[in-house]
């Protein structure tokens, strides 16, 4: 899943986030080295990945060294918490988040006259960083608030600004009228030179892959029922919509087709398409979805223990 978000003085950039299939996870410390490092290399190695560091993956100077640093704060301190710690082997602390191995036997960059170790590389994968030769911040996670950082810019909606509205040059020579703030005031919305680009060229904001599907679920008589309050109740009792649903469509489908019986609800929907329209699921043909059952309240009563 991934969003593109526009700073108002850079470039757009991605945040992607990745679900890994069990069977590729990395649950060890030791696995994470694999692909996270945060180490500067060899330069008489890996002089291409050295450089590479060099130009993307440095953090600073800030700190003593720099106060001026956009990064730091009124009390001196850096906001992205740099310089780290030395550490010499990767570990997950208490509250489940990784900390990464920076080897206190480290090469050094210079940047604006200022030697720097690993205390200040920001998390990289090795191959990505050959590959594509850009600023890639990758991270291990497994804590629902790294998954909720990224959802956010979604739903978060726009930037916005304030403007002020004033009288021009040429009425300057006039008397001088009671200021109406309110009128003066206006709430826009900002849109950078390169979003707008990005929007007029119809490229897409936001991704995922693959399709998740919401897999509804009900006792009999029970179907949640939408309808506008100008709505005559005999009629809405009459759409098909009322009695039959995605639920009881999958009961039916169990009927139907054999293999159907080896699937549970949630993940009906790898085998199956589920058509809208004639309210019915027929064998999938193509694609991957990924089923998702809908969340219960514990004080729903029988319907929890479904």
């Amino acid at each position: 899943m991934y969003t593109i978000e526009f700073q108002k003085r850079g470039l757009p950039h991605a945040h992607i986030l990745i679900f890994l299939h069990p069977s590729s996870k990395y649950p060890k410390p030791e696995d994470i080295d694999k692909i996270i490092c945060v180490e500067i290399p060899d330069p008489n190695k890996h002089i291409e990945l050295y450089n590479l560091v060099k130009s993307h993956m440095i953090h600073g100077p800030c700190g003593l060294a720099r106060l001026s640093s956009p990064c730091m704060t009124k009390n001196n301190k850096c906001s992205k918490f740099y310089p780290k710690n030395f550490i010499e082997q990767t570990i997950v602390d208490q509250e489940g988040y990784p900390v990464y191995k920076r080897s206190s036997k480290t090469h050094t960059i210079v940047k604006n006259g200022i030697a720097l170790d690993n205390r200040h590389v920001v998390p990289y994968s090795r191959k990505l960083l050959l590959k594509y030769q850009a600023h890639i911040n990758m991270e291990w996670c497994n804590q629902s608030s790294s998954i909720k950082y990224l959802f956010k810019y979604i739903h978060k909606g726009y930037d916005r600004i304030t403007a002020r509205v004033v009288p021009s040059q040429q009425h300057t020579h006039l008397v001088e009228q009671p200021v109406d703030e309110i009128k003066q005031y206006l709430d826009c919305q900002y849109i950078s030179p390169s979003e707008a680009c990005w929007r007029i060229l119809s490229f897409s904001i936001h991704g995922r892959k693959p399709a998740v599907e919401r897999m509804f679920f009900h006792l009999v008589g029970e179907k949640a029922i939408y309808f506008t309050e100008h709505s005559r109740m005999e009629n809405v009792l009459e759409k098909a919509s009322v009695t039959e649903s995605m639920f009881t469509a999958w009961l039916q489908a169990n009927q139907e087709f054999e293999a159907a019986r080896e699937l549970t609800y949630g993940q009906f929907v790898t085998k199956f398409v589920y058509n809208k329209k004639d309210r019915r699921w027929t064998p999938r043909k193509r694609g991957f979805t990924i089923g998702r059952l809908i969340w219960v309240q514990p004080t729903t009563g029988e319907l929890f223990h479904l």
